[in-house]
């Protein structure tokens, strides 16, 4: 199991973290001083036909921790954890990408639960989730400790740079200490689902 940290300044500070963990215009900020409204927007994709559909499947548990104050894990729940997935059109042609995640999850005690989306290395457009592909699916929960069903998507628009260009989709989970004593993240059962859809 691959398992890696990632120090971000969102381990700067515990009250750094709480204060900027908020939910603005439909989106996660999980780092201090990021910009929501550059990655907060409302799109209406119309009219694409669905190619294939990707399903890939987990039975779990798999759990990832960290224990010094304000830190940050993530962690795979899928091998491999990046797939990539052909966008079979020519060069300057699009594709979007549908991706659904269901899982059940439980995060320590008033910490905050995460999921992170990226495709091609970078969070998904329009996503939604922060500019970092973050989403947060439990925050300062007493009772988080209870595996519960947690369900995310979303969509990335991409374009392609070369001819039936492959584009990796990636998706991890995590936590981040908000108490001062470190987090752990479990996830059980889960299911992804790729959609690839053209013009």
């Amino acid at each position: 199991m691959e398992i890696h940290h990632r120090i971000t300044a969102v381990t700067r500070c515990v009250a750094a973290i709480t204060a900027s963990l908020t939910l603005a215009a439909g989106t996660l900020n999980a780092q201090a001083g990021a910009e929501t409204t550059s990655h907060a927007i409302n799109v209406n994709i119309k009219n694409v036909t669905l190619i294939s559909t990707t399903f890939r499947t987990n039975v779990g548990p798999v759990t990832v921790a960290c224990s010094s104050s304000s830190c940050e894990n993530l962690g795979v729940f899928l091998t491999p954890s990046l797939l990539n997935i052909i966008c079979p059109q020519p060069t300057g042609a699009s594709c979007t990408f549908y991706v659904h995640l269901e899982t059940q999850a439980a995060v320590t005690a008033n910490d905050s639960g995460i999921f992170q989306f990226l495709v091609d290395g970078v969070a998904p457009r329009p996503g939604p989730t922060d500019i970092h592909g973050f989403f947060m699916w439990d925050t300062a929960d007493a009772n988080s400790t209870v595996m519960q069903a947690r369900s995310y998507a979303v969509v990335a628009h991409v374009t392609n740079s070369k001819d039936n260009q492959a584009h990796g989709i990636e998706a991890e989970f995590g936590c981040i200490d908000l108490t001062g004593d470190g987090c752990s993240a479990t996830m059980g059962l889960a299911s992804m689902s790729i959609g690839l859809f053209t013009p």
